[in-house]
Order: structure tokens, then C-alpha cells, then sequence
């Protein structure tokens, strides 16, 4: 959960599942329902919601060398999996692939001033992809190891809507692990690297016109290294991730990251808004961040037939992440006249802090077997550093007789004038994040989760 000024996030979800087994054949079934929402403003608002219910069937048969299972959802996709093993486990080949579509919710594109002209513009986004996955694993007497590789990818699509967003993605993750069992305790490390390769695309639709309000390309790679040590009730862990991306711009004039007038309707007003008053936005970012991520969780198992499980959980954090945005705001008034103007902002984040989680769970044992289990979590910054400052500074020189400003304005035949307009001198903004613990606590990072089973 996160509840500031400028920023909010919260998701809520609940599921129920059923499992039937019988010999060499298991078959599961579940219903899950989840709900995601946010909001970003930056000059402009943008909002975020996707709600979303998910039946599942699946089964998996299991034989001597092979095993095969299935799982179709409503979204809808399809998934298979083919493993090939050796009795003893010495040996185990996994191979997997999932095509369909999912819907990645709505986002909506809040003006300062809702008019009956101009007001909020939603766009769907849905994504089409297909996910493949190999992995070979092998268990020695003690010893097990695993390598996998996965690869995403989306294919672009033109659905009937008004507005939506088509997107381009790859995405390659590669994995190792390796894990060690003692006596009474159990070590494991492991490292996983992603790279993804995605453009983003916002179209609005009307008729046989299509027009380009949003264009993101973006590359991001993620570094996850981890270990983990289990020693009867004690369970401790140390994560390090390392997460780097780029948006670029480009410099077609038909390639802006932001072009909001290209999302509204036809009409004389807003045709002639379009023409003389065009306002985009074209963006340049570097995002670097780390996270070090280290504690333990302890559980007490207490009672007989009802085993009472209280636990407690304490984590230690580090966070610094790095962002930088090369803004540029180009506005075409009457006549052709372009007015650019940059704007450089940088965003640091530096946080310690601590995650504090209590658990309780209640076991009933027998022929029939009943769970209960309900916990809490809360983030507790110890120290937070946070910078948004802009140093605004004109970076093209004037120029005279530009092209652009002709494309544009749609007077093909003249000459336009491109006018450079600098900021007001280097000012930092005030920082948006709530520095006091009591502002901070069930109102940032805080979670909760209820979950009970039935097994017969």
C-alpha cells in the first residue's frame, strides 16, 4: 500500500482453489479475483484500475520416465509442461509453453480542468504473448541444482476500440540455483538475470484514422542474487537486486513520448486545437536502482492434534535508486510557431528501514486436516532521503525556418519559426514522501493476508 500526495498504490486479491489426486493423476481447480489501482501526477494525471476474475482447471499424470500436465484460464490462455526424469531424480527435464491474452486494465488520462469538451480519456490495454520455459535439474544424494531459461514475447495487435495501447515486448530470463541439505538444516543460493526489450504504443482509433498518442520504448535489465538458510523453526535470507532501465525519445516528429491532443475526438474545436495548439512531450529517462534486502522468521509449533503456530518475522533494508528525466515540451501555436521548452529533473531515493511481520496459524490434524492462517506486514523506515529537484536550462539553440513546425501545423508550403524558451532559474521541488513514522504506518507498506484449507 502506498497513500502520498503525488503517488498511490494498492492491490487487493482472494482466491479459493481445490485439488483431487488419485494414483498417478492430479487434478486442480480455482477461482481467483484481484484488484489493482494507482495514481501518478506530474503536471498530468494519470490513473490506473484493473479488476479481474480468473478460473483455472488444470491436471498433471505422472508415469514412470514422464510426466505431463495442463492448465486452461479464463483470461483466456492456455498452458502445457513435459517433464523427462529418471526414477531416482538424478536427472530431470522440464519444458513448458502459454500463449493467450490478458488484460493489463485501464488507464486513464485525467485533464486539470474536466470540461464536457475535454474530459477524462480511458484507454484499455491488453496484451497478447507467448511464454516458453526449459529448465534441467538434477538431485544427488544431498546436493541439487537447477538452470532454466524463459522467453516472452508479444505480438502486436490492432483490436476494434477507440483507444488502446499495443505493445512490443521480449523479454530472456536466465536462472541458477543450487541448494544443499544437512543433517537438520538447509542451505540455498541462487541468481537470476532479466533483460527486457519493450515498446508501448497508444492509439486512438476513429474510423480509417489511426493516431499515435503515446510512444514508450524502454530497455531494462534486473540482477537478482539470493541465499537462504533453514535451520528447523528458523528461516533467514539475504537478496541483493540490481534493476537498470532507459526510455528513449525520438527525434520524429511523429514519435513523441506524449502527444495528448492526438487522443481526442474529431470535431472543429478540438481539430482547430489540434492544428494551432498541439502540445507534446518528449522524454529522456535513466532509472538506477539497488536494494539489499536481509532477516529471519521464526515459528513456534505448540499443542497435538491442534497445532497452534504463532511466528514473528523481522527484515532489514537498504534502498538507493537514481532517476533522471530529460523533458522536452514542445507547444504549436498559430501560424506554424513552435515554443520548446526543457526541462531536467532528477529524483533520488535513499532509505533503511525494517519489515516487521507477525503470523499466526492454527492446524487441525486427522483423517481430515483444517488450516488457518492469518498475518500482518509493515515497512518501518528508519531513515528516508528523499530529493525531486529540477534544473531547467535551454539546450537547442533558436533556430530559423525549421521543417518540423510545418508537419505540425499542416501548412505544407510556408516556413515556421522554432522559438527555444528557457525556465526559470535551477529550483528544487519539495519532496512528496511523509516523513513521520505515524503518517507512515497502516498507510504505507502495510499488508495483510487471510487464508484457510481443507484437506480430505
Amino acid at each position: 500500500m502506498l497513500h502520498l500526495s503525488d503517488k498511490q498504490f494498492s492491490a487487493k486479491a482472494c482466491s479459493v482453489k481445490d485439488t483431487f489426486e488419485t494414483n498417478n493423476l492430479t487434478v486442480h481447480g480455482s477461482f481467483y479475483h484481484a484488484a489493482i489501482q494507482g495514481r501518478y501526477t506530474d503536471k498530468w494525471h494519470i490513473k490506473g484500475l484493473n479488476r479481474f476474475d480468473v478460473v483455472s482447471a488444470g491436471f498433471e499424470s505422472r508415469y514412470k520416465y514422464v510426466t505431463i500436465g495442463a492448465d486452461v484460464y479464463s483470461f483466456p490462455i492456455v498452458s502445457s509442461r513435459v517433464s523427462v526424469h529418471r526414477e531416482d531424480s538424478l536427472i530431470r527435464v522440464n519444458a513448458g509453453i502459454a500463449r493467450g491474452a490478458l488484460k493489463l486494465g485501464t488507464i486513464s488520462w485525467v485533464p486539470d480542468q474536466t470540461t464536457e469538451m475535454i474530459g477524462t480519456i480511458p484507454v484499455e490495454w491488453e496484451t497478447h504473448f507467448l511464454y516458453r520455459h526449459l529448465s534441467a535439474e538434477s538431485k544427488y544424494k544431498n546436493h541439487y541444482a537447477n538452470l532454466s531459461l524463459s522467453h516472452i514475447k508479444t505480438s502486436p495487435r490492432n483490436p476494434d476500440k477507440e483507444r488502446y495501447i499495443r505493445d512490443s515486448v521480449n523479454v530472456l530470463v536466465l536462472g541458477a540455483q543450487y541448494g544443499h541439505d544437512f543433517s537438520r538444516s538447509r542451505l540455498e543460493a541462487g541468481y537470476i538475470f532479466a533483460d527486457a526489450d519493450a515498446t508501448l504504443f497508444g492509439i486512438f482509433h476513429q474510423e480509417t484514422s489511426y493516431k499515435r498518442f503515446l510512444y514508450f520504448p524502454i530497455d531494462a535489465s534486473l540482477h537478482l542474487g539470493f541465499t537462504r538458510w533453514e535451520w528447523e523453526q528458523l528461516k533467514t535470507h539475504l537478496e541483493y537486486v540490481h534493476l537498470s532501465g532507459k526510455l528513449y525519445s525520438d527525434a520524429n516528429r511523429f514519435y513523441e513520448t506524449l502527444a495528448p491532443n492526438r487522443a481526442l475526438s474529431a470535431s472543429l474545436i478540438k481539430g482547430l486545437s489540434f492544428a494551432f495548439l498541439q502540445k507534446a512531450f518528449r522524454m529522456d529517462a535513466d532509472l538506477n536502482a539497488f536494494a539489499v534486502l536481509s532477516g529471519a522468521t521464526y515459528q513456534w509449533k505448540l499443542g497435538g492434534s491442534y497445532e497452534f503456530v504463532p511466528s514473528a518475522g523481522l527484515d532489514f533494508f537498504g534502498a538507493s535508486g537514481d532517476l533522471d528525466i530529460n523533458k522536452k515540451t514542445e507547444t504549436i501555436k498559430t501560424f506554424g510557431t513552435t515554443n520548446s521548452y526543457y526541462e531536467k529533473t532528477n529524483r533520488k531515493l535513499n532509505s533503511i528501514g525494517s519489515i516487521l511481520s507477525l503470523g499466526c496459524a492454527i492446524h487441525k490434524k486427522g483423517n481430515v486436516t483444517m488450516s488457518l492462517d492469518y498475518g500482518i506486514t509493515q515497512i518501518i523506515p528508519f531513515y528516508i532521503d528523499y530529493k525531486d529537484y529540477n534544473s531547467n536550462q535551454a539546450e537547442e539553440p533558436a533556430q530559423q525556418g525549421s521543417k518540423g513546425g510545418n508537419k505540425g501545423s499542416g501548412k505544407g508550403g510556408s516556413e515556421s519559426s522554432k522559438n527555444t524558451q528557457t525556465s526559470n532559474p535551477t529550483k528544487d521541488r519539495s519532496g512528496s514522501l511523509e516523513r513521520s513514522v505515524s503518517a507512515l504506518l497502516f498507510r504505507n507498506g502495510f499488508a495483510t493476508h487471510l487464508s484457510v484449507g481443507v484437506k480430505f
